[in-house]
């Protein structure tokens, strides 16, 4: 039995709003410098106490240690490919 594929996405992360009161930071993921399509988004809901301020600061720590958004889709066809 063969090991399943692991697609990896460059990773981009964005403080934005989920709504006018809450912030987040959403991923923004792309492919061999093409952006995945957004049928799908990801992001982290935050606690509710976080400041945007906060979110800024999580979203610019993640983007200086975080480089691939890796996902393991086990018998099935590849990511954005159908």
């Amino acid at each position: 039995m063969t090991e399943p594929p692991i697609y990896r996405y460059d990773v981009t992360f964005e403080a934005t709003e989920i709504d006018q009161a809450r912030s987040s930071v959403r991923l923004a993921l792309s492919r061999d410098d093409t952006a995945s399509t957004p049928s799908t988004a990801f992001f982290f809901e935050p606690k509710e106490e976080m400041t945007p301020e906060a979110t800024e600061l999580l979203a610019g720590f993640l983007n200086q240690y975080i480089a691939r958004f890796c996902i393991v889709l086990p018998d099935t066809a590849e990511p954005d490919e159908e």
